[in-house]
């Protein structure tokens, strides 16, 4: 614990977030134009200042779970957003991880998922 509070005390803390906020902000814009050039206009998303996801709105008519196991077929996965809702809704919602990921593995992985969900029918 001694040596865990001397990090959070040092400047080496401060500078270590200051690279991360720069590189997930970084992967976080990649991904929202890969989401812009590859995923069809019906499909929403947001715009998140912080934090390590961005969420997606399909249609209603989709349910994310199906879209998944299509995905998972191209060796890209997402969560699907009904997880995170208590009362079991957010079927049509998908969570995106841009915080492990290089921005060609984004681009590649948003690529494949725009495919996924133009064969769906949008």
């Amino acid at each position: 614990q001694y040596l865990v509070d001397e990090y959070l005390a040092s400047s080496r803390f401060d500078n270590h977030k200051k690279i991360l906020r720069q590189t997930y902000k970084h992967r976080r814009d990649c991904m929202l134009a890969a989401m812009a050039r590859h995923f069809p206009a019906s499909v929403s998303r947001n715009h998140p200042n912080g934090g390590m996801f961005l969420w997606a709105k399909l249609p209603e008519h989709l349910n994310a779970r199906d879209i998944l196991l299509k995905c998972l077929e191209k060796k890209v996965a997402f969560v699907p957003g009904q997880e995170f809702y208590s009362d079991g809704s957010g079927e049509s919602t998908i969570r995106l991880n841009f915080s492990n990921a290089t921005p060609e593995n984004i681009e590649e992985g948003i690529k494949r998922i725009g495919e996924v969900l133009r064969e769906a029918g949008l």
